[in-house]
């Protein structure tokens, strides 16, 4: 079995093949590849990798399996290849990919690249409410500033790639220590915080191309300051840019092992 998987993010499309190990395959431009058409590109890929499968992790909500909305992307995608294809939220995916690297039963994932995404694993399992369980990046988190989404005072339109670009380099911002100086990075604290409070996670593990730079030391210390008496779960980060796509591959592999 050869998997084709798939990461669509707001800026980037990571692939990677699983053959029984995972092979990269490259990062292409988002932009550029919804331009040339979405599946004109993966079938391409699909072509050229011999892939017998695919795996798609989106920045996407999907509702009781149908998607809805894609705030980050440029359009919402209409995806349909000529191979057994799965599609499921990317940050789902991640939470897939960081289960079972650190094998935690129950833990939150988050990531942080153009916008903020979490998916949550729950006994071992795959939680997905009906569809769309674990958007921490679009709760309202307090003031005026308008989200990608449409919404108004979410997390994300505070703490992102894309709302920290109001600062100049994003890459600077972290590098020099200054973002955790930031009000937009307390406020991720607290919403973390808040969905540990909800959960009781064994632990949140951080991804993403911005989450991955983030000093773990800092954003646990961020966290745990607004946990209560009996909160304590492991804070990681899992440093793969890959690990959405390497995460869809594991739920197209579920999925087909199932059928």
């Amino acid at each position: 079995m050869r998997i084709l998987g798939v990461d669509i993010g707001g800026t980037n499309i990571d692939v990677v093949l699983y053959d029984g190990s995972f092979h990269k395959i490259g990062s292409f431009s988002t932009k550029e590849a919804f331009s040339s058409g979405i599946n004109e590109f993966l079938s391409k890929i699909v072509e050229t990798t011999e892939a017998n499968a695919v795996g798609v992790g989106a920045a996407v909500w999907y509702k009781k399996g149908k998607p809805i909305h894609a705030p980050n992307l440029p359009s919402l995608p209409d995806i349909s290849l000529d191979v057994p294809t799965t599609i499921e939220n990317d940050a789902n995916c991640f939470a897939v990919y960081a289960h079972s690297v650190f094998g935690f039963s129950n833990l939150i994932a988050i990531t942080v690249g153009t916008g903020v995404g979490s998916g949550i694993i729950m006994n071992g399992e795959l939680y997905r409410g009906d569809g769309l369980a674990g958007e921490i990046g679009h709760c309202y988190v307090g003031g005026k500033r308008k989200c990608s989404c449409g919404g108004v005072g979410h997390l994300e339109a505070y703490f992102s790639g894309r709302a920290l670009e109001k600062y100049g380099d994003v890459r600077e911002l972290v590098s020099s220590g200054k973002i955790y100086s930031l009000q937009e990075f307390d406020m991720f604290c607290i919403a973390v915080a808040n969905a540990v409070k909800l959960l009781d996670p064994s632990a949140v593990v951080i991804g993403g191309r911005l989450g991955i730079a983030l000093s773990i030391d800092r954003v646990a210390n961020g966290i745990h300051r607004y946990l209560n008496h009996g909160f304590k779960p492991s804070i990681v980060t899992l440093e793969d840019e890959l690990a959405v796509a390497k995460g869809a591959c594991l739920v197209c592999l579920k999925t087909i092992s199932e059928s």
